[in-house]
């Protein structure tokens, strides 16, 4: 496993080291949102993981890997699918979601804590969505990867994979 780029001093026992648990085939997808306002809430899902490294790891937190102003991060939380009845939206904001597809309104847990096991994938029955809230009208809105923070080994990785989310102006209804 490949270690680098410290963010914190050495002995700081909180450095984060640049992780690849997760390899680099995970991930890798666009998601766009025309109905989402100022003041919304936007939720997207994150992409699935699996642990192809030979040790098992914690995860810590996971959260986008840029932002651009008029973005905010709320939080990522953990669901079962099984709690969205209609099917899991891969996005859902205040303005163009359903009612019955509101995260907010679902039962939810920290993904802090959860570990995979070397080889394991977060299981099929479970989904981590990302929760945004837009405080802006400009558009387009970007933000690029997913950061997954985990604690391996008695040290603390980062790694980024590739899953986008633009919030794009509105399209004019016909």
């Amino acid at each position: 496993m490949g270690v680098g780029l410290a963010l914190r001093g050495s002995d700081d026992p909180e450095r984060v080291n640049e992780g690849d648990a997760f390899g680099k085939a995970d991930g890798s997808y666009e998601i766009g949102i025309h109905t989402a306002r100022i003041n919304d809430d936007v939720w997207y899902f994150a992409p699935a993981i699996t642990n192809q490294s030979s040790e098992k790891l914690m995860l810590e937190d996971v959260e986008p890997g840029t932002l651009p102003d008029g973005l905010s991060f709320v939080g990522a939380r953990l669901f079962d699918k099984e709690a969205f009845i209609a099917g899991i939206p891969m996005s859902w904001d205040s303005s163009g979601g359903s009612a019955n597809d509101d995260p907010s309104t679902k039962p939810s847990t920290a993904v802090e804590g959860f570990t995979l096991l070397p080889g394991q994938t977060l299981p099929d029955d479970k989904i981590v969505y990302l929760h945004l809230r837009v405080t802006t009208s400009r558009r387009p809105l970007k933000s690029d990867g997913v950061r997954f923070i985990y604690e391996q080994r008695g040290k603390r990785y980062a790694q980024t994979l590739s899953a986008n989310l633009t919030i794009a102006p509105s399209t004019p209804q016909r």
